[in-house]
């Protein structure tokens, strides 16, 4: 089954997902795919403690022989996968008493298991379209009948975690004194494996066999990098596997790809952003360098001023789009047509673009002087190096998706490819120019208080004046739409 096709994103969110409740399948999807995010970041804040990543890695190829066997004697694949990772998974535990060291034999139980779905595959006369469909996941596929079996199955995995769930952290944390303390260790193992195993069965379903990893790891694995606390890593683990869930269904409802696809795809970005974030909170670029208080007031209040150079550009650049948008208002479908009706507008944007960069530089360079006095600054040094990063990913993910544009005038073949994945990083650039903006904000702010300047206060005030040149492009855009300039018919394909 292909993505859905449907109508063109309208910017009124309230408006496109109505459009797509209006489909049963989507609404199984959704329901399915939010029970589905729910367990796996729960189980997958374990699976990172007990560094059992190979194990949730192997029971989905392993699950994959269940699914063949299932075909063979006629009965839904995802029944015979449930049952063959319990067993595998059980047996993983077994022969393996310690999470830490049981690499060697969940090596081998893979290897056996995927020799017999072999053999399965071999005995099987038909085209075994429903075992493929595991491998990469078939999330709008999925049954109302389905969507029962997920939550249930969901709900008895709750369930038993919140029973075992103290013993079961304790264990994950610290096996040696666990073990000393006389806990039931083989126990612990194996629930935990049998938990794995039923909640990669469901996880498939929409992310498949292959890339079972991104949803029930990686939410988890970010989760524990950015708090320390349990609940609140369980919290974010679920959160973010959630909304991966929910944005990868979104996409495809306007994408003819793969909804796996756009679920790995993020978690993906998100787990390389925290790890860069990570990175660079600890570089020699934030810390704090040898110059006087004088001299980093003096930077920031240059600063400050080319920040509001750019604003200007900035705004300006966005009111004459939306004069476009209105006068021309066929460039919604076009923007080869936008292009050159508002090519002025795009010059001052890009001239904003330039503007704002120097002024960032500046503004980490006056953070970084100030810093060394206070070390309240590293901060907003901080996040200004990644409102840097936000500008330049806005800029390369503008013309990969505006080179894709004219690229598809020639019918090459990598233009869908190109505004694919230009989007999406013009987007992570504006949110992570934003957190730059408020990080600027915010040391702005302290920095007019703390020296009695007035420059620094206004210019933390204006920080956000931006928002106003987007708000404008935004009702010129919804009033272009108002005119009918984008018209299609409510279809879905399959």
């Amino acid at each position: 089954m292909s993505a859905a096709a449907g109508p063109p994103f309208s910017w009124n969110l309230i408006t496109d997902l109505r459009a797509m409740w209006q489909f049963q399948f989507m609404q199984n999807a959704f329901m399915a795919g939010t029970i589905i995010a729910v367990v796996a970041g729960l189980v997958g804040y374990l699976v990172v403690l007990r560094r059992s990543a190979f194990a949730s890695h192997a029971l989905g190829h392993t699950g994959f022989s269940g699914a063949a066997a299932a075909v063979l004697v006629g009965a839904n694949p995802v029944y015979g996968l449930l049952i063959f990772t319990m067993f595998t998974g059980g047996g993983m535990a077994l022969l393996g008493n310690r999470a830490s060291s049981r690499d060697v034999e969940t090596g081998t139980v893979l290897a056996f298991a995927l020799a017999i779905g072999l053999l399965f595959l071999s005995l099987y006369q038909g085209y075994a379209t429903e075992a493929y469909s595991i491998l990469f996941g078939e999330v709008l596929g999925i049954s109302a009948a389905g969507v029962a079996f997920t939550f249930w199955t969901g709900l008895a995995v709750i369930a038993i975690v919140a029973l075992i769930y103290r013993p079961l952290l304790f264990a994950s944390l610290d096996e040696d004194v666990a073990e000393a303390k006389g806990m039931p260790m083989m126990f612990l193992n194996v629930a935990f494996m049998l938990l794995l195993a039923v909640t990669i069965s469901i996880a498939v379903q929409i992310i498949g066999v292959f890339l079972i990893f991104a949803l029930l790891v990686t939410p988890a694995a970010i989760a524990v990098r950015l708090t320390k606390s349990v609940a609140g890593a369980v919290i974010v683990s679920i959160v973010i596997a959630a909304t991966a869930v929910w944005a990868g269904l979104f996409i495809g409802w306007y994408e003819p790809y793969p909804v796996s696809f756009f679920i790995v795809g993020i978690v993906f970005l998100e787990y390389v952003f925290v790890r860069a974030m990570g990175a660079l909170r600890t570089t020699a670029l934030v810390q704090a360098v040898d110059a006087s208080e004088r001299d980093g007031v003096r930077t920031l209040r240059n600063a400050a001023l080319s920040a509001s150079a750019s604003q200007v550009l900035f705004v300006g650049a966005v009111v004459f789009i939306a004069i476009s948008l209105l006068t021309h208002p066929s460039a919604l479908s076009n923007p080869a047509v936008l292009l050159g009706q508002a090519n002025l507008g795009f010059l001052l944007l890009g001239a904003a673009a330039v503007v704002g960069m120097y002024s960032f530089l500046t503004y980490f360079s006056g953070f970084r002087m100030l810093a060394t006095s206070s070390r309240e600054f590293t901060s907003p040094a901080f996040f200004t190096l990644v409102g840097i990063l936000g500008i330049t990913l806005m800029l390369g993910g503008l013309d990969l998706y505006f080179s894709g544009v004219f690229l598809a005038a020639s019918s090459y073949g990598l233009a869908p490819v190109a505004i694919l994945f230009g989007v999406p990083i013009v987007l992570v650039g504006a949110v992570l120019l934003l957190l730059g903006l408020f990080g600027q904000a915010v040391g702005s702010w302290r920095v007019g208080l703390r020296y009695h300047e007035g420059t620094l206060r206004t210019g933390a005030i204006l920080m956000f004046f931006p928002l106003a040149g987007c708000a404008l492009s935004y009702l010129g855009y919804r009033r272009a739409f108002a005119q009918g300039a984008r018209t299609a018919p409510l279809t879905a394909s399959s």
